[in-house]
């Protein structure tokens, strides 16, 4: 099977200063983590890399179960999540992890060195995702176990796209953007060639639900547009224009409230791959 062009957006988002605001959306993915840990079937004495950790997770999750009995390296590509995720191992005192601001693409480890290797919601987002997943391979030793998430396809991410389709509405089709790259990987088939194509012959892939739940709607607006994928196209529109998309998403959202708060639905992918 041939993986299928790229078909969305250059990776615009700015993630050094999407450090300052990425936490707000700990809590939603946290069951990702837990997921990933399962999956990855970790043991005391593996020594364990986190690919695209972002502000630390689920590496800070894995140190605060394990301690010491394993040895866990983090590294993302944005010095600022680095930090961050530094600044959080230092106020616990957790032991036995490391952060280091490193690409997945080019990985500083030998060939053979971890047992298991993680990454949450971050191989789709690599500038060459092929090069990184032929990276996380190399370094691990064989037999060893990679436990990756990826985002669905964009239609199955419910609390992004209402309101993207509400905002691709109001610009001609030729002035449309396509879609974030978040997705890339989502449609059938495409992260099953890219395993493939990067050399992994033992895997399995499925589906994840994750429902979110926001309080009212001014918190689901603002945890989904004050920064992140939404925040580019939103602001192509003047203030005026902004407030009609968000009143007109008020009225599409409201088939979402259950009890009282708004409650969506978004899919990940889980892989489990074997060296």
């Amino acid at each position: 099977m041939s993986i299928p062009p790229n078909s969305s957006q250059s990776n615009t988002i700015d993630w050094n200063e999407m450090s300052k605001s990425f936490d707000r959306w700990l809590p939603y993915i946290q069951p990702v983590a837990e997921a990933l840990i399962s999956l990855a079937d970790l043991s005391e004495g593996d020594e364990i890399l986190d690919v695209a950790a972002g502000t630390g997770e689920p590496s800070l999750t894995i140190a605060r179960r394990f301690g010491s009995a394993v040895r866990i390296t983090a590294v993302d590509g944005a010095e600022a999540m680095v930090a961050v995720a530094e600044e959080k191992r230092r106020r616990e005192g957790l032991s036995g992890i490391t952060f280091q601001p490193m690409k997945a693409e080019a990985l500083a480890f030998p060939s053979n060195r971890f047992d298991r290797v993680i990454s949450r919601f971050g191989v789709m987002l690599f500038d060459d995702p092929l090069q990184g997943l032929k990276e996380m391979r190399r370094v691990m030793k064989p037999g060893g176990k990679m436990a990756i998430a990826v985002w669905s396809e964009f239609h199955r991410i419910e609390s992004l796209h209402l309101i993207w389709e509400s905002i691709m509405k109001r610009l001609p089709p030729e002035g449309r953007p396509p879609l974030p790259k978040m997705a890339d990987l989502g449609p059938p088939g495409k992260l099953e060639a890219l395993l493939k194509t990067a050399g992994f012959e033992q895997f399995e892939i499925r589906p994840f639900l994750l429902s979110y739940t926001f309080d009212d709607f001014e918190t689901y607006w603002a945890i989904n547009t004050e920064s992140g994928t939404l925040r580019e196209p939103l602001d192509r529109f003047s203030a005026e224009e902004q407030e009609a998309i968000k009143k007109e998403t008020s009225k599409q959202v409201v088939p979402f409230f259950k009890e009282g708060k708004i409650i969506m639905q978004n899919q990940a992918l889980l892989a489990a791959a074997i060296a």
